[in-house]
């Protein structure tokens, strides 16, 4: 059971608070792939996991720029954790924004019973198309029935509830994309591979089928069809916390590599590493990195999300923020990688951080949509081009 949370809770202080556990256990955590079940016990404990939920539902009414602070903060202790639990905190805002029934019943769970939400979007053949799900939903009595394969379903080890999507067959015959939050179900959802990669190895992002499974209609979220227009209008939430996992990579990276060459000394000159030029222009390319991708992020956090040209035109709103994220990610990868150059050979060992940074930072750059997808968006839109013309460099 969750603690309450009150509002006005310093939800950057609770992350600082729970960094050092959490950091202690990363190493073994990612040695052998498990999921940090203490780690995500701790955080719905003292109501982390509420901080999207609205005051008037019993949550913290997080702000998103409280939100990406607290995440890059556990991020430095444990991207896996952080990454995690991402996908439960960013969803459960976008379901709220929802409103309704479903979403106050969904806030509710998790504000007062210590729900937690994994999302289930990716699938085999798809990529980053999200609101063209290939799993059907058949409609029965009551609700309906679902079949297909989810891959990267992050934090399914620790969730009590999954947030679906699925296709319904309109009267025309078409697919109409629908969404689902449904508490974790014993039968129906069967786990076809457990995750097992080279970074975010702690997320539990295991591969599933869903065979026959059953989900009652009051588990349908929003209305058949407005699954893209929930992610175009509320990707603030999802990718500025996504991109704020992978700042908090860096800065702990960047962290690491100055207390590191402070201390090492080279017997050939009698002083710290710190004193040599080449490592002072490396920690100032990753500082100036960082920067500019810390930079980044307060503007994509601070854009006006609600404004009627972004509801008039929610597509430029994604876009714009695919972008952020792109670029954010991408300036984050760099600071690790000189970060490793400037450790030398010391980072590749397993006892070292940077490694485990180093495979972790990586992620950042697989997160859909891809770099190709996003410029060519950008572009087009820049261009005046249509976006989704078909052939795909016609219109």
């Amino acid at each position: 059971m969750a603690d309450k949370t009150p509002p006005g809770k310093d939800y950057v202080a609770l992350a600082r608070d729970l960094a050092p556990g959490f950091a202690a256990r990363a190493a073994a955590h990612d040695e052998h792939g498990s999921f940090p079940h203490e780690n995500l016990a701790d955080l719905v404990r003292t109501g982390y996991t509420a901080m999207t939920v609205p005051t008037a539902f019993g949550g913290g009414g997080a702000s998103l720029w409280e939100l990406v602070q607290a995440q890059s903060t556990l991020a430095e202790a444990c991207a896996s954790t952080a990454f995690a639990v991402n996908m439960h905190v960013h969803g459960l805002a976008m379901i709220a924004n929802l409103e309704g029934e479903t979403a106050e019943r969904a806030c509710r769970a998790v504000a007062t019973e210590g729900a937690v939400i994994a999302g289930g979007f990716s699938e085999p053949g798809v990529g980053g198309n999200w609101w063209h799900p290939t799993t059907e939903a058949r409609p029965v009595e009551g609700g309906y029935v679902l079949n297909g394969h989810k891959g990267f379903f992050t934090g399914f080890p620790g969730a009590t509830h999954l947030f679906l999507s699925a296709a319904v067959t309109d009267d025309r015959g078409l697919p109409q994309p629908v969404a689902f939050l449904v508490p974790k179900p014993d039968r129906g959802v069967r786990v076809t591979s457990e995750w097992n990669a080279a970074g975010m190895r702690a997320t539990g992002s295991h591969s599933l089928a869903l065979e026959e499974l059953f989900v009652a209609e009051e588990h349908l979220i929003g209305a058949t069809g407005a699954l893209p227009l929930l992610f175009m209008t509320g990707v603030h939430w999802a990718w500025c916390s996504f991109a704020s996992v992978f700042v908090g990579i860096a800065r702990g990276a960047l962290k690491h590599v100055v207390d590191t060459q402070r201390k090492r000394t080279l017997k050939v000159i009698g002083k710290p590493n710190a004193h040599l030029p080449g490592i002072q222009f490396r920690v100032a390319e990753m500082k100036t990195r960082l920067e500019a991708a810390e930079a980044h992020l307060w503007a994509a956090v601070h854009a006006d999300h609600d404004s009627p040209a972004t509801q008039a035109d929610p597509l430029d709103h994604y876009i714009e923020m695919s972008l952020a994220k792109m670029s954010i990610t991408r300036l984050c990868q760099e600071v690790v990688t000189i970060a490793m150059q400037t450790q030398g050979g010391s980072a590749l060992l397993t006892n070292d951080p940077l490694q485990r940074a180093y495979r972790d930072v990586v992620t950042g750059l697989l997160v859909p949509p891809v770099a190709d997808v996003t410029l060519e968006w950008a572009g087009k839109q820049a261009l005046g081009v249509p976006v989704f013309a078909e052939p795909r460099w016609g219109g």
